[in-house]
């Protein structure tokens, strides 16, 4: 069925508004950066919707002045897509972006017409300004998101084919007539671009919000496994990782070494500073830990002060040789912290690697708190591994 340009704006107009709207009364149940998210959507499709219908419209005693005004929201409304898909990494935002790109594009149609071009001109610089910001999408999307299911490979791919869809409506304007800017072009090319904006917008919604369900679901995620305070995994996660290396580490014959740290003398730190101090003294050795390990290692705190390190592929030698790098870095990173609170900040590290008499994870976390202890008993501030001489070397299949 062969519709009307004017009256397929209108649908989408409609369809921009139902979405929009739809999508604001949802958001308010989200986390903040999934929120701001949905609402930069809901507004692109607002300014999307009212541009449509600008165009839809137009005619009537100052055509010359709605060109512009409906390209412009148009385009600021797209680009509200962009920033919609940072919000949802929680990536930096620049919020006039969408404002700017909008007014450079009025501005720049405005002065097309100023200087005599038609609306083929124009047709050709809405075109090329939304074929960029598709792309742009595109890219966020297929490339740089982390985490990427499959509504964000629909999303982007839907962008990437509207974006050929205006480069080839861009293609029509070059070799289009010139007519009054007063009427809507209404050619084969424009009707098909069109359908498959009305089209986009539907399908673009519906895998939008998945998109925000699927981020909703990995920060349920990440609150279920991490701590509160430090950010590191909590005993529960990282107990469940370390029997799923344990497991991976027997059967393959590879290395695997558990690490153990404990606050020297915390109770008094808290004592002498306050509790808060003693918060920021467990935040910053979290963050010492976290700037020590390789990628694929692993930190959780497992108690009040106590943190486990997991260090797969990591045998006895390498495993002591990180520990007291690790244990040197808390000592000199943190003495200014400690200073501050009129104390010292120092650690005790126990360590255990793999061998072939430990048959459960648990026989690692047991050998490793037995090594912090002699670290502890020794005076603190010291790395010991279990047994203390020696270890049987690590089990290879």
């Amino acid at each position: 069925m062969d519709f009307e340009t004017t009256f397929i704006a209108q649908v989408i107009t409609v369809i921009g508004f139902a979405v929009g709207l739809s999508i604001v009364v949802a958001s308010g149940r989200y986390p903040r950066h999934i929120r701001n998210s949905l609402r930069a959507y809901s507004y692109g499709k607002f300014l999307l919707g009212t541009g449509f219908l600008i165009a839809g419209l137009r005619g009537g005693a100052a055509p010359d002045l709605l060109v512009p005004l409906a390209n412009g929201l148009g385009i600021a409304g797209l680009t509200m897509n962009y920033t919609s898909v940072r919000h949802l990494q929680n990536r930096p935002v620049r919020l006039l972006i969408p404002a700017a790109a909008g007014l450079a594009v009025a501005l720049a149609c405005f002065l097309l017409l100023l200087a005599g071009g038609g609306i083929s001109c124009i047709r050709i610089l809405t075109s090329f300004a939304t074929f960029a910001v598709l792309l742009v999408i595109a890219f966020e999307v297929l490339v740089r998101y982390e985490g990427r299911g499959i509504p964000h490979y629909v999303t982007g791919l839907l962008s990437a084919t509207l974006a050929m869809v205006y480069l080839v409506r861009m293609g029509a304007g070059l070799v289009q007539g010139e007519m009054p800017a007063a009427y809507m072009i209404d050619d084969r090319v424009e009707r098909v671009t069109f359908q498959l904006s009305m089209l986009g917008t539907v399908i673009g919604a519906i895998n939008y919000v998945l998109m925000a369900s699927d981020e909703f679901n990995r920060e349920l995620a990440k609150l279920a496994h991490t701590d509160g305070l430090t950010g590191s995994l909590n005993r529960r996660r990282l107990f469940e990782l370390g029997e799923i290396e344990f497991r991976r580490a027997r059967r393959h014959g590879r290395d695997l070494t558990v690490l153990v740290l404990d606050i020297d003398r915390f109770k008094s730190i808290n004592d002498r500073a306050g509790h808060p101090f003693g918060d920021r003294v467990i935040q910053a050795v979290a963050d010492c830990c976290a700037g020590q390990i390789r990628r694929e290692d692993t930190v959780g705190r497992i108690g009040g002060e106590e943190f486990a390190i997991l260090l797969p592929e990591t045998g006895l030698e390498a495993g002591r040789l990180l520990a007291e790098r690790l244990r040197s870095a808390i000592e000199r990173q943190l003495a200014p912290l400690g200073a501050e609170g009129g104390v010292t900040v120092t650690c005790s590290i126990g360590g255990v690697s793999l061998t072939r008499e430990h048959s459960e994870f648990s026989d690692l976390m047991a050998q490793s708190d037995s090594a912090l202890y002699d670290a502890k008993h020794a005076g603190r501030n010291q790395v010991r591994f279990f047994p203390p001489l020696a270890l049987t070397p690590a089990l290879h299949a």
